[in-house]
């Protein structure tokens, strides 16, 4: 099971591991060179965990915001909104999708004010 919490993180999610996969079979004798198979698929599981976090999730959240809530927003703002466009532990996230009603000048301070309020007491998700 794939949990993500907006169309942009699925698919990231969901390619990122294809990536790996398709790798894997390329690197057929992968298989024989880590034994046992379960710390294969465990190393490849962490790999696939930082990738995420360190930089997949912050172009999710880019994404979001730019094509979903079509505002501008610098990378550096995309890894701070992760706090909100993530899952949190309880499985949940912030959306916003009012934000997408207001009018152009207004969401990108409307955007950071729902970080401000909320990115201190959410404790993302590890995946």
């Amino acid at each position: 099971m794939l949990l993500y919490s907006h169309i942009w993180d699925g698919l990231l999610k969901l390619t990122s591991l294809l990536v790996l996969m398709i790798l894997a079979v390329k690197w057929g004798n992968l298989d024989q060179r880590i034994h046992p198979l379960w710390l294969m698929i465990g190393i490849v599981a962490v790999a696939w965990a930082l990738l995420y976090r360190q930089w997949l999730s912050i172009v999710a959240s880019w994404l979001y915001t730019r094509l979903t809530l079509r505002t501008r927003v610098t990378f550096s703002e995309a890894k701070a909104l992760r706090k909100l466009f993530q899952l949190d532990v309880s499985g949940k996230w912030i959306p916003l999708r009012e934000v997408k009603k207001l009018p152009d000048d207004q969401k990108h301070d409307a955007i950071l004010v729902a970080l401000e309020r909320a990115g201190g007491t959410r404790k993302a998700m590890l995946l």
